[in-house]
């Protein structure tokens, strides 16, 4: 059996409403090179991601370097596989790959689209006789023309037909040449993408950025995936579960990355073991949290004393934000807020947001938004669909297929290959 810990969309260097996340990520590495130990694991999987920006910060470079020194020279584990993610530069990650190999490091920043140059992503598992106990197919995200699909001019189904026919064949290629490589060894497969079980959807949260969701696609289903492989890592969902009954599994990201990520549930990582003949075994470990990240709502009475009490147990203070439901704008609220923020005892919470919330029921806020929203916390669709009620305009499957279908083309310049 090959122990494997599967981890993912770290975003080294992001921040959240303009308030540093480096503490947490900084304890986040230790506490995961000292789980690696614990856990005995000797496959480390990250599954994109790894940066916030294409250009990250000097900072979290360091982070992200320091913590793959420590974990190669440690010999913490046999190897440590990287994929790069719709966040990062393919070219970033790429470029030092093969001074990283020396530490037992495999990356793969991005996909070419000629097939020859497919078996950089193998990436096998060598025992201490150095035979193959299970091979990586090691797939970064790979933007849709880098397999050859065209969205312009094509209706949805014929898109959706060409989605999934590239992306298995892409994965069936790859496991016919690990099975090759290793004379039939597990084949543990990344990815990074938007994937759902037939039937299913993604929850609203899920994806802050459009990742294969053309036309009526909405993400791919994990058909996509060769049924011999035994695992696969998949990155770009911030939250942790399985896909439908595939062998397929997002573990989602360590650090809340918003005020809704914190809310919806635990952080974690996913403990794989892959063997010849059984089916993957997985479990997850919690990732402790190292700083709350909250939201204070009420009245413009309640709210002073809720943070003039605030309170915490995490190590680090928390990061705050703030509703105040009113009946009508008021005048000097933010200066409000702040002055009973800063009454408190505890110091070092940070405030990041103070917003007027209008009560349910008053009509001008039906149409366009709910109480409180603002437009940063809505996906693309949200917005389009209200948008449309305000103008009373009916969304039919062909409307919102057009504008999935837009939504994708204008992203093609942001998304990195």
């Amino acid at each position: 059996m090959t122990r494997i810990l599967h981890t993912s969309d770290w975003h080294l260097g992001a921040t959240l409403e303009g308030a540093s996340r480096d503490e947490e990520h900084e304890r986040f590495l230790a506490w995961l090179e000292t789980t690696l130990a614990n856990e005995r694991v000797e496959v480390l999987v990250i599954a994109g991601d790894v940066f916030d920006q294409s250009q990250p910060s000097a900072e979290a470079q360091r982070m992200y370097y320091r913590f793959l020194h420590r974990v190669g020279l440690g010999g913490l584990v046999r190897k440590v596989v990287v994929v790069g993610g719709n966040h990062d530069s393919a070219s970033r990650l790429d470029a030092p790959a093969e001074l990283l190999a020396g530490l037992d490091v495999h990356v793969v920043g991005g996909l070419q689209a000629d097939p020859s140059t497919w078996d950089r992503c193998l990436c096998p598992l060598r025992n201490q006789r150095g035979e193959i106990d299970a091979v990586v197919a090691a797939v970064p995200f790979v933007h849709e023309y880098r397999l050859g699909v065209r969205t312009v001019l094509r209706e949805p189904a014929e898109v959706r037909a060409s989605f999934r026919q590239e992306f298995s064949r892409l994965y069936r290629e790859l496991t016919d040449r690990a099975l090759t490589m290793s004379n039939g060894a597990p084949v543990i497969a990344t990815g990074h993408l938007a994937c759902t079980a037939q039937g299913a959807s993604l929850e609203k949260g899920d994806t802050p950025f459009e990742v294969h969701m053309i036309g009526l696609i909405g993400a791919l289903d994990p058909a996509i995936f060769d049924p011999r492989i035994a695992y696969v890592a998949l990155g770009h969902i911030h939250r942790s579960y399985r896909v439908g009954d595939s062998a397929a599994w997002y573990s989602g990201t360590p650090v809340p990355m918003s005020l809704a990520e914190a809310g919806s549930g635990k952080r974690k990582v996913l403990i794989a073991e892959v063997g010849r003949s059984e089916p993957a075994s997985v479990r997850a470990i919690e990732v402790p949290r190292w700083r709350g990240v909250v939201e204070v709502a009420g009245a413009p009475s309640e709210v002073g004393p809720k943070l003039a009490s605030l309170s915490w147990s995490e190590d680090l203070p928390p990061l705050v934000f703030v509703t105040v439901e009113v009946e009508a704008h008021l005048p000097g609220i933010e200066a409000q807020v702040r002055t009973a923020f800063e009454s408190n005892p505890r110091k070092g919470a940070k405030l990041l947001r103070v917003q007027e919330k209008l009560r349910a029921g008053r009509e001008a806020t039906e149409a366009t938004s709910e109480p409180g929203e603002v437009l940063r916390d809505l996906a693309p669709e949200d917005v389009f669909r209200r948008l449309c009620a305000e103008h009373r305009v009916e969304v039919d499957t062909d409307l919102l297929a057009a504008f999935h279908t837009l939504i994708a083309e204008a992203s093609q310049g942001q998304v990195r290959s």
